[in-house]
């Protein structure tokens, strides 16, 4: 389980924080792994019927579209609906639909959720996928809402495994307007949850084992890693938040591509310009290329 945390994005102090959380998460992975007297083994064959299913759902509601309610609740809250071109409405929409009817959302504390709250998440879940199928969410089991604080987990706003998602309703409905400070809750939870799907690890490299991309892929995030701890080291500011610089005890980089991830959607631009081998690579992954979607707009 990886969890999104509250973190300081200069110097000494940020380090400090990060060399805390490196205890802390490594604790809550261990203790997560062995629950119940046994750690969970991955097998990548698993729920690869789910996934044909999914995508098979997504095919059957090519040019269904969203409500004039739907798609307003959605221009009115997500900070980055504007930018989104016109072309990739549709995938989107089609991809919020399947989203909707195939993935349960436990009850909040006070209550059920609400049907704007299911639409916010999954409009943002499936921004990531907009050019890519809905079996990267193949693993997942269901996503839990809080009101505010995540039970057991309270000092974190949000958490990821391969089968389930938690994300706090107070932090997410403050930070989903926002669409330039990279810190989106939900595309950096969902993000992990695709790191994680192929293999069952989260460590910033989600491409299958088997891709002829894995070598570049592992090079990257090595250099990028080094990079960014260096330059929240002399107290800069970067376009990736220092979050991604944490690790886990087993030497993995989890936070690296959660908080690329939202970097590319929100700061792409700078992204672009600092760090354009983790732009090119997100592109190429995702299949859109965010920093050309503002220039689009004002033109």
């Amino acid at each position: 389980m990886f969890a999104y945390t509250p973190s300081s994005e200069s110097g000494g102090a940020g380090l400090a924080i990060m060399l805390l959380l490196v205890v802390f998460g490594a604790i809550v992975f261990m203790v997560y792994k062995v629950k119940g007297g046994r750690a969970r083994a991955f097998d990548s064959s698993l729920n690869r019927k789910r996934g044909k299913r999914l995508d098979q759902i997504l095919a059957g509601r090519e040019g269904d579209r969203l409500s004039d309610w739907q798609r307003r609740v959605i221009a009115d809250n997500i900070g980055l609906y504007d930018w989104v071109p016109e072309e990739l409405r549709g995938p989107w929409e089609e991809r919020i639909l399947v989203f909707l009817e195939s993935f349960p959302f436990t009850d909040m504390e006070d209550g059920p959720v609400t049907e704007d709250k299911r639409l916010l998440v999954a409009a943002e879940a499936c921004l990531l996928i907009v050019r890519r199928r809905m079996s990267d969410y193949r693993h997942l089991q269901r996503i839990h809402l809080w009101k505010d604080k995540i039970t057991g987990m309270e000092n974190a706003l949000g958490t990821a495994t391969q089968y389930e998602v938690n994300l706090s309703w107070s932090y997410l409905k403050k930070s989903i307007g926002k669409a330039r400070d990279g810190h989106n809750l939900t595309l950096h939870e969902f993000a992990h949850l695709i790191d994680f799907a192929d293999d069952g690890i989260a460590q910033s490299i989600p491409v299958s084992p088997s891709s002829s991309d894995v070598k570049e892929w592992e090079a990257m995030v090595e250099e990028e890693h080094k990079r960014l701890m260096k330059v929240y080291g002399s107290g800069k500011n970067y376009s990736i938040r220092a979050y991604g610089g944490y690790e886990s005890i087993k030497g993995d980089k989890p936070e690296l591509f959660s908080c690329g991830t939202s970097a590319f959607f929100e700061r792409s631009a700078r992204l672009k310009r600092e760090c354009p081998k983790v732009y090119q690579a997100l592109k190429e992954f995702y299949g859109v290329d965010p920093a050309t979607w503002r220039q689009q707009k004002t033109d």
